[in-house]
């Protein structure tokens, strides 16, 4: 049978509290026993010596034989909780209580009178059976006299007080009683606390429980409520957070299927559509190269969506690894501009390369960043009207190097400035100009920058330019690097 994690907290914080109870009970009951026995052995101690005081003061009195009988006749009133007798100097009990027949006088002789006359007050815990009929506390201080004729202390006797133990444990038991009451209380209130506690504990978690079924079932605009601020609180923050993700990648992995989807419909509309047409007839044979020059660059474009789409899964996953390395900015720019010098010269676009004096090493991915400038300087070539100019810019600031590409023309608005980096966005400027062009290349421009834990950012003002700009960190070249190890 499965346990909620209610019953669980619940019932160990009972067993907890149960093995709690079992250890210190025990505890209690002879710690209490002890500390009354210290007291017990004081107070008994005290009533021995002042009785032996008292003994040698009648003596030293010479109290008469009237005297004797009061003294013996009070003896056993006077030690309160303890039980008196006096004995003389042979063992024989001279004064005390009228029934002594429970006490062994042998036995006190023995195990007494030896240490007393040596004039030392002794106390110890006798069990039932040897001295008293039971468990006893005893102490005994020695009656001393001075001899009037030789001037010396003599031993005369000896005050003997005593406590039965059974008034011990009946305060240890009566103590027990108030505790286990108090315990019973302090129990029902604690299982009424940790009830309350557990369940308003468990509460989120239940509802986390219910609200991830509904996740699994597809509903991701479920919401846990935080009522705290403690670490359930700060779970049920996270999880918001998750579904929040979640929702989010749900709502990309749609969009997406509908892009790539409208994507590749367009194409392949066209490629089937010309091709449906020259096999059928209805397309004359004196047209079949017009249009199977359009069928190929057709394919060419679903080729390069396919091509992108991977590239595009490839680093948001992470699976292309960075192959990091020092090369010069300056000489890459320079080396991605040539690759487009057909273009430039077709559209008749003057190109600026306002590169910086120094050599401005990055380290990065070359062929990554390669792809970055690529993807801009293309952008920059089809968005750039006839006789335009196109200004490719690097600057070394601190540790990071500036790389910018701009371009005149109509730019972009401040509306479409939010959505260029977003996957298959196009714009309406865009649909007219860039016919093969399947709104993936700043998306991977974005990503790659990302990956280098670096920025990319766009500028721009209607009617004028578009600057797109990204900040890596510096590099060190070889001359340097050697020069700063010498």
């Amino acid at each position: 049978m499965r346990k909620s994690i209610f019953s669980k907290i619940f019932l160990t914080q009972i067993l907890v509290a149960f093995t709690v109870v079992i250890i210190i009970v025990p505890m209690i009951f002879v710690l209490i026993g002890e500390y009354f026995v210290s007291v017990q052995k004081d107070d008994i101690l005290s009533d021995a010596s002042r009785t032996a005081r008292l003994t040698e003061q009648f003596i030293g009195m010479g109290a008469d034989e009237e005297m004797w009988r009061v003294f013996r006749n009070g003896i056993e009133y006077a030690g309160g909780q303890s039980s008196l007798f006096v004995m003389d100097s042979y063992g024989k009990i001279v004064a005390g209580p009228k029934d002594s027949s429970g006490i062994n006088t042998d036995a006190l002789n023995s195990n007494f009178i030896s240490g007393v006359k040596s004039g030392n007050s002794e106390i110890k815990l006798y069990e039932k059976g040897r001295i008293f009929n039971e468990q006893s506390i005893v102490a005994i201080v020695p009656i001393v006299i001075r001899n009037v004729y030789t001037g010396k202390n003599e031993f005369a006797g000896a005050a003997v007080a005593f406590r039965q133990t059974p008034l011990v444990r009946a305060f240890q038991y009566a103590t027990i009683r108030i505790i286990l009451m108090a315990q019973l209380v302090a129990w029902v209130v604690a299982l009424i606390v940790s009830f309350v506690m557990t369940r308003h504990i468990i509460k989120p978690l239940k509802k986390m429980r219910i609200a991830a079924k509904k996740i699994s079932a597809g509903d991701f605009n479920v919401r846990i409520p935080i009522t705290s601020n403690d670490e359930v609180g700060e779970l049920a923050q996270s999880f918001n957070s998750m579904t929040v993700s979640l929702s989010e990648v749900e709502e990309m992995r749609t969009s997406f299927l509908s892009d790539v989807s409208h994507e590749l419909r367009t194409p392949m509309t066209v490629i089937n559509g010309f091709v449906e047409g020259i096999l059928d007839g209805t397309i004359p044979p004196q047209e079949h190269e017009k249009y199977l020059v359009i069928v190929n660059e057709e394919s060419k474009r679903l080729s390069r969506l396919v091509k992108d789409l991977l590239e595009t899964t490839r680093l948001e996953q992470d699976v292309k690894k960075l192959n990091m390395s020092n090369f010069d900015m300056n000489r890459l720019v320079t080396e991605s501009v040539i690759s487009y010098e057909n273009q430039l010269t077709e559209k008749n676009i003057e190109l600026n390369l306002n590169l910086e004096t120094r050599e401005c090493f990055v380290y990065a991915d070359k062929d990554a960043i390669k792809r970055v400038l690529l993807n801009l300087i293309d952008n920059a070539i089809k968005f750039t009207p006839e006789n335009g100019n196109i200004t490719l810019r690097t600057t070394l600031e601190g540790d990071k190097i500036r790389t910018s590409v701009e371009n005149t023309g109509e730019g972009i608005s401040e509306e479409e400035l939010r959505h260029i980096w977003v996957k298959f966005y196009k714009s309406d400027k865009s649909r007219s100009i860039d016919k093969k062009g399947v709104g993936l290349g700043l998306h991977i421009v974005k990503t790659i920058i990302t990956q280098h834990q670096g920025e990319v950012f766009a500028e721009s003002e209607e009617g004028s330019y578009a600057r797109f700009t990204f900040i890596i960190s510096a590099g060190k070249n070889n001359a340097l690097e050697a020069e700063e190890r010498n």
